[in-house]
C-alpha cells in the first residue's frame, strides 16, 4: 500500500555511487550532457523558459585582502550590529545563521556556566563572612568571659575574705608583690 504523501526514489539502474551521468570529474559536460541541458548548460527542456537568476555569491575575502578603511568599516558595522543586538536584548546569534538553535543553546550553557561561578563566588564570599563574624564572635565571647570570672572573683576574694588588695593583685595577675606593669624600663 503506497500513499499520496511518500516519496519513493530507487536511484538509476545501474548506476554507481559518485559517478555523474552528464559531468566529467572536472566539472565539464559529457556529450550527453551538453544534449541533455543544452549547449549553454540550461535544462534542454527548459530552453524557452525563463531562467531564475540568483544573486551572486559574495566571495569573502582575507582579512589581509581589505584595505584599511574597508576593513575599519567591516568591523565598525559588526561592532554597531553586536551593540544593538544587545541594547534590543536580542541574543548575538544572526537571523539568517543555519546553526542559529546551536549558537542559542551554547549562549544558554554558557549564561548557565557564569551563573554557577556567580553562584560560587557569592558562596565563597558568604562563607568568609560568617567564618570572620564566628572568630570574630569567638574572641569577643572569650573576652568577656574572662572579664565577667575576673570581676566575679574580684568580688567574691573582697566580699569573703575582706581583703581588696588581695583582690586587685589578683584580677591583675601580680600576686607575691610582683608588678607585672614595667613602666620605667631605665
Amino acid at each position: 500500500m503506497r500513499r499520496q504523501d511518500e516519496l519513493w526514489h530507487w536511484g538509476v539502474k545501474g548506476m554507481k555511487w559518485g559517478v555523474r551521468r552528464y559531468q566529467n570529474k572536472d566539472g565539464t559536460l559529457t556529450t550527453a550532457g551538453k544534449k541533455h541541458y543544452g549547449e549553454d548548460g540550461a535544462d534542454g527542456a527548459n530552453t524557452g523558459a525563463e531562467v531564475t537568476e540568483y544573486a551572486p555569491k559574495v566571495s569573502k575575502k582575507k582579512v589581509g585582502d581589505y584595505s584599511d578603511e574597508e576593513l575599519r568599516a567591516q568591523i565598525n558595522r559588526m561592532q554597531m550590529e553586536k551593540q544593538y543586538r544587545d541594547l534590543s536584548g536580542q541574543t548575538n546569534v544572526r537571523e539568517d545563521d543555519p546553526n542559529r538553535e546551536l549558537k542559542l543553546q551554547r549562549e544558554r550553557l554558557q549564561l548557565q556556566r557564569d551563573v554557577k561561578s556567580l553562584k560560587k563566588e557569592i558562596n565563597g564570599g558568604q562563607t568568609f563572612v560568617k567564618t570572620v563574624f564566628n572568630t570574630a564572635g569567638q574572641q569577643a565571647l572569650s573576652t568577656m568571659m574572662k572579664g565577667a570570672m575576673l570581676y566575679a572573683g574580684k568580688q567574691a576574694v573582697t566580699n569573703i575574705l575582706g581583703n581588696p588588695d588581695l583582690a586587685n593583685a589578683m584580677a591583675t595577675g601580680s600576686v607575691g608583690g610582683q608588678n607585672t606593669d614595667k613602666k620605667k624600663d631605665s
